[in-house]
């Protein structure tokens, strides 16, 4: 997806700001697709909109992602948590992807 790799280009040139704007637009015009969810909850994180990022990170993991991505997702969003003071949910959420990915303990 064209815009996609437009965005992520935004993102190492650390055009922030541009980068979440068009993945907001694409997250909007594709809400089934997992990855877009992903990258733009990532993006708001970046921008420290946490609170704003945890939908974007419950969907991405609801919709399913490849482990690699899955499991980034899953310490954004428990690492999200623990920004905003859901220490509780940051905890299950860390709990549950170490309980997907045993082997990532480290």
């Amino acid at each position: 997806m064209k815009n996609l790799e437009a965005a992520l280009s935004l993102r190492c040139k650390k055009e922030f700001e541009k980068s979440n704007q068009l993945l907001m637009e694409l997250a909007k015009q594709n809400p089934e697709d997992a990855v877009i969810q992903y990258q733009c909850a990532w993006s708001l994180d970046i921008l420290g909109l946490e609170s704003q990022a945890v939908p974007y990170y419950e969907t991405a993991l609801t919709l399913g992602l490849s482990e690699e991505d899955a499991k980034g997702a899953y310490l954004g969003l428990g690492s999200t948590y623990r920004t905003i003071g859901e220490y509780e949910k940051s905890k299950r959420t860390l709990e549950t992807g170490l309980s997907k990915f045993p082997e990532d303990k480290a």
